[in-house]
């Protein structure tokens, strides 16, 4: 996934283009870490206890919680129609309030040492 998506999106944008991915261990592996520092693709530090300052974080629990309300969800193929309208539905105004908000997301978590924020 990383060679086929993520370096040429990072080759495109050239330098200065930082990975930001939380610690889940398949982004943290070795073998992952390794990768990455073979193509010179800088990550962003990122605590092992920090907030969520990724916006797709909240936008899926925005999806989450409108398809919830909704939709009647009884199985996954249920679960997969009701994400895909909700997506659909999804305004680029909500998108970009959660896109736009990552740099005062990330100074609250530079102030609080990578503690708890408001968001």
């Amino acid at each position: 996934m990383l060679n086929a998506y993520a370096l040429p999106f990072i080759r495109q944008h050239g330098p200065g283009v930082t990975l930001m991915q939380d610690n889940a261990r398949p982004r943290i592996a070795r073998v992952t870490t390794q990768f990455l520092q073979h193509n010179n693709v800088s990550v962003m530090p990122w605590s092992a206890v920090s907030p969520d300052l990724n916006p797709i974080e909240h936008i899926w629990d925005q999806l989450g919680r409108t398809a919830q309300a909704n939709y009647q969800i009884d199985n996954v193929r249920d679960l997969t129609r009701a994400l895909k309208q909700e997506w659909r539905n999804l305004p680029n105004a909500l998108v970009l309030r959660y896109v736009t908000s990552v740099r005062r997301r990330i100074i609250a978590c530079i102030r609080a040492k990578g503690g708890e924020t408001r968001y």
